[in-house]
């Protein structure tokens, strides 16, 4: 088994296929209620920049068959005292040992970069990834729900929000309007209040170069980005917001990111509002949009509520599992 960095500037286009085939073998079972990820889509990921931080990427072949694949990614700007780690194993290798091996052969760059938590994101409940991250001593810190809209199963009319008294609803794509930038990173920093339970996570510190620099990353990716913000009347400032984006590579499928609502302004139903909003202007933009999906804290009832309301259903459980550093060399050896 050979354990190898790949660098995705010089990959080929068979590189990419098997990678792309590799995973689309293993969606069924480890994303259950999710559509496997075109070539172009595969590609795309790999490739753009996410603004989160540097990442690296790995392969473990055996006789030039691709057997899995890994991504190391190490924020750069908060929570910069983490690696995340993502290991994926084909379907017919799992149980022999390969993951524990992956993970072995990715602990000297753990170690180098000098973080000392790795954190797994989004593994499905219950599924083999769940097991594997136990299994290596990892614990399990966060647990949210993966929601998703499929359109044509939805009646629009769900979406007929009425607009609460004293505010007023804006959208825009890819820019915020200057005159609404400094109001709106405040707002962005509503997020803070959502439940963290057990993560330790540093949020984002929204400043407006922040949000200038955010939107340059959607706009160097061809991405397609959607903002819909609640304006008090009185203040006129922003005091709600709901954004999403749409890859190219991935043209019928939206994912919605933060929706927050500023604490002074909350039990209005804004959040409803804005998202049900964002719904009606991305529809009369993008009418071949097939699903909008979005992750939600399990324990933030309120917010799952109202994408039900809205129309989004229930998909799969997710969880966050970590450990140290150290505590992971000491189990699998240096």
């Amino acid at each position: 088994m050979e354990f190898a960095p790949f660098d995705p500037s010089s990959a080929s286009e068979a590189d990419y296929e098997a990678i792309t085939e590799l995973r689309a073998r293993m969606h069924a079972v480890d994303r259950p209620g999710t559509p496997p990820l075109s070539l172009m889509a595969t590609v795309e990921l790999m490739t753009s920049d996410d603004g989160m931080g540097p990442r690296t990427f790995w392969t473990a072949r055996e006789a030039d068959c691709l057997l899995g694949f890994a991504t190391v990614m190490l924020p750069d700007r908060e929570n910069t005292d983490m690696a995340m780690v993502f290991i994926e194993v084909d379907l017919d290798r799992r149980r022999q040992g390969i993951g524990t091996a992956f993970l072995r052969a990715l602990l000297p760059s753990l170690q180098v970069s000098g973080r000392p938590r790795v954190l797994a994101v989004n593994i499905t409940g219950g599924s083999d990834g769940e097991q594997f991250a136990e299994a290596m001593g990892l614990v399990c810190t966060y647990r949210n729900l993966l929601q998703t809209l499929e359109v044509e199963s939805v009646d629009p009319a769900l979406w007929d929000v009425s607009v609460p008294d004293g505010y007023r609803l804006y959208g825009w794509t890819h820019a915020v309007p200057e005159e609404f930038i400094v109001s709106y990173a405040e707002a962005r920093k509503a997020i803070a209040d959502a439940p963290s339970q057990d993560l330790a996570w540093e949020e984002t510190d929204w400043t407006p170069q922040r949000v200038r620099d955010e939107e340059a990353v959607f706009a160097a990716a061809g991405q397609d980005y959607r903002i819909v913000v609640a304006v008090h009347e009185h203040s006129g400032e922003v005091v709600g917001i709901t954004e999403l984006f749409i890859r190219p590579g991935d043209p019928d499928h939206a994912r919605q990111m933060d929706t927050a609502v500023r604490k002074e302004h909350r039990g209005h139903g804004l959040g409803r509002a804005i998202k049900a909003q964002m719904m009606r202007r991305l529809m009369a933009d993008r009418p071949d949009l097939a699903r909008v999906s979005t992750t939600t804290a399990s324990d933030n009832v309120y917010m799952v509520a109202v994408n039900h309301s809205i129309g989004y259903a229930d998909v799969r459980s997710l969880a966050y599992w970590e450990t140290a550093t150290d505590d992971l060399v000491a189990r699998l050896g240096s």
